[in-house]
């Protein structure tokens, strides 16, 4: 594997993650404050991605284009990709969230699907069923050398712009009034009311914002493939909110996180040959069997009342997660009768499948060296690494390492 191909997929996923955050931070920050995850999400992306092809269309730019009249195009584009996913997101959480709030979370949840159909149909309806596709420019096109490879400017265009929005989103979450009043509902939404916050408003700004984000990657995504579907926000919102659960939900810095993760997996999974990932999944196996033989059986430990806490209990919990085959399996075949024993063997029968299961994946791909998994077998990638980082971490990669949340 050549230095140029590996330099030239790392772009190539971080760029890909990087737009998986853009709109995977609006699902965290609405589930921070109201607890539920708004489907329609990924639509509001959509939204913002046509509207922003259609006002370049409307301009007449292509790769003629003069400098100047191209940077006006893109500025019209950019501030339709902002205002119009902004009102659409406003108007969603007025009509159909905010009358069912406070009720059981299948319900907003049923809406947020229902929405989301309703929008898809709406996008068809004005815009047509066919993608919708802008002339090659010349910022599309253009590219560097990087390292000895060829990098589109666009690229790093999009890692730089998101990563400057994701700071920016990060001080106002953190250092502004509005911030300081989102992270007050997050926390406890009747107490903030009673400080005199305005929830109501506060959860619409937090909707805005949300969906400026999903306009502007909507806007990047077109400007990057050069075409987009109605359908897409389908799919890429089900990967960002992959990205927001793998992170930790509800946290800023981890849907950061976590769409990174993602998009440097899904492109390295079929960029590169078997053997090559297999050293990846094999550092996984490490990870793992180091949280199952030494991080997790220490928490136990720790878990251990004063009063009971003596040396064979201790390795009793130890035995459990080191010697799991043999102690777990008693452990749950015989009668429950301490409920920290009887939890721990069956968190440690998880955990051993899940390592026995990355050991098998591992060597399959050692076998296959020069294989490669096809495009296709992109979403399952995702969804796969989510299911181990799951099965591992259930909160996420920082789903517990940063207590205050949005």
């Amino acid at each position: 594997m050549s230095l140029d191909h590996i330099v030239s997929v790392t772009i190539g996923g971080l760029t890909v993650g990087m737009i998986y955050a853009l709109i995977a931070l609006g699902y965290t920050m609405v589930y921070g404050v109201l607890k539920f995850i708004n489907f329609a999400h990924g639509e509001v992306f959509t939204v913002g991605g046509y509207v922003a092809a259609f006002t370049l269309l409307a301009v007449g730019v292509d790769a003629d284009s003069s400098p100047l009249m191209l940077a006006g195009a893109l500025v019209a584009a950019l501030a339709v990709a902002v205002l119009v996913p902004m009102v659409l997101g406003f108007v969603i959480e007025r009509i159909a969230y905010r009358p069912l709030r406070g009720r059981s979370r299948i319900i907003p949840l049923l809406s947020a699907i229902g929405v989301s159909i309703a929008l898809q149909q709406l996008i068809i309806l004005i815009f047509g069923s066919k993608p919708v596709t802008i002339p090659t420019l010349e910022l599309s096109s253009a590219s560097v050398g990087l390292f000895g490879v060829r990098i589109r400017v666009l690229a790093l265009v999009i890692i730089a712009v998101s990563a400057l929005l994701m700071v920016g989103l990060t001080y106002l979450v953190k250092s502004t009034r509005i911030g300081k009043a989102m992270r007050a509902t997050s926390q406890d939404m009747e107490a903030a009311e009673m400080m005199g916050i305005d929830t109501n408003r506060t959860i619409a700004f937090t909707f805005l914002v949300g969906s400026a984000l999903a306009g502007i990657g909507g806007l990047l995504v077109v400007m990057y493939y050069g075409s987009l579907k109605y359908d897409a926000g389908f799919l890429y919102g089900l990967k960002a909110f992959t990205a927001a659960v793998l992170g930790g939900i509800g946290n800023i810095p981890g849907a950061v996180v976590g769409a990174i993760v993602l998009g440097m997996t899904e492109t390295y999974g079929v960029s590169v040959d078997l053997g090559f990932l297999a050293w990846f999944v094999l550092a996984g196996l490490v990870l793992g069997l180091y949280v199952q033989m030494v991080h997790v059986p220490r928490q136990r430990v720790g878990h251990i009342s004063p009063d009971r806490r003596t040396p064979e209990y201790e390795q009793s919990i130890v035995n459990v997660y080191r010697l799991t085959p043999y102690h777990g399996v008693r452990v749950l075949m015989a009668e429950r009768t301490d409920a920290l024993l009887s939890v721990s063997a069956a968190h440690a029968m998880r955990l051993m499948m899940g390592n026995v299961f990355l050991a098998a994946v591992a060597a399959y791909m050692f076998v296959n060296a020069s294989a490669r998994i096809d495009t296709r077998w992109q979403p399952v990638i995702a969804f796969a690494v989510l299911m181990v980082i799951l099965m591992f971490r259930p909160s996420g990669i920082l789903g517990e390492a940063i207590t205050e949340k949005v």
